[in-house]
């Protein structure tokens, strides 16, 4: 079962979906669902959607949202996306899952940017974090890829840039800036984690680099364990049952 809920953050109502497993224990888990840059708790090819139905259907609750100014959230896109901005929104819906769902133990799961989000997300204690290609060097991997060369120098001197990696969303200088400044180190942040991790990532993802994860599994300092999607992109195109079935696998093991 799947409900509608308003979660307010920044100002703004967070859209979000709350999966509720039939005759779920008392105990059952949380996991609070993160998407990634440009977009939204639906996800590229439903991917969001399908693997909050795994969870609900394998006995767990699943919280997916949308950060402000993403998909039906209020706000806008260009203003409203930053990393501290996300982990402010994550930071709410996780109090927000406090207040509604208290006593279960709440895992963070985060694709893509949504990844960097879980991994730095360190005021709060968490079950564990599941970590899909996550965005480990944030400054390298939008300038090089994401945004490119010339549109990261432009939002970095302050411009407003728009049409990036074949989407058509506009994007305030905040983002760039917030990212040169913020020094978000998930790398740094896996060295003191004592809940578990998983990290999962395909071979063949072109927008987030596999060696990231590598490093990220290499620096993690607690129970960690790292499922490789062999030819996998970056969305796990044909793959979702697959990638759900690790996740829950992972779960039902701690």
């Amino acid at each position: 079962m799947k409900d509608h809920a308003w979660i307010p953050s920044r100002g703004k109502r967070l859209s979000a979906m709350v999966h509720t497993p039939g005759g779920a224990a008392a105990a059952a888990p949380v996991v609070i669902l993160c998407h990634g840059f440009t977009g939204d708790k639906v996800g590229a090819n439903q991917l969001m959607r399908n693997l909050a139905q795994n969870l609900e259907a394998a006995g767990l609750y699943a919280v997916r949202f949308d950060f402000a100014g993403s998909g039906d959230s209020e706000g806008t896109f260009a203003a409203d996306t930053t990393v501290a901005g996300w982990q402010q929104d994550l930071r709410s819906v996780a109090a927000w899952v406090d207040r509604q769902l208290p006593g279960r133990p709440v895992y963070l799961l985060g694709h893509s940017l949504g990844g960097l989000i879980v991994l730095t997300a360190a005021d709060r204690p968490v079950a564990g974090r599941i970590a899909i290609a996550p965005v480990i060097r944030a400054v390298e991997n939008f300038a090089a890829v994401i945004l490119g060369p010339e549109l990261w120098a432009k939002a970095a001197k302050g411009e407003t840039i728009a049409n990036f990696y074949g989407k058509g969303f506009a994007l305030e200088s905040a983002f760039a800036r917030d990212l040169l400044a913020g020094g978000y180190d998930p790398l740094a942040a896996a060295k003191t984690f004592a809940a578990p991790l998983l990290v999962l990532h395909g071979t063949a993802d072109a927008a987030v680099p596999f060696a990231g994860s590598e490093d990220l599994y290499a620096a993690c300092a607690a129970p960690k364990e790292f499922a490789v999607l062999k030819d996998a992109d970056h969305v796990f195109t044909g793959r979702h049952d697959e990638l759900g079935a690790a996740i829950v696998s992972w779960l039902h093991r701690q």
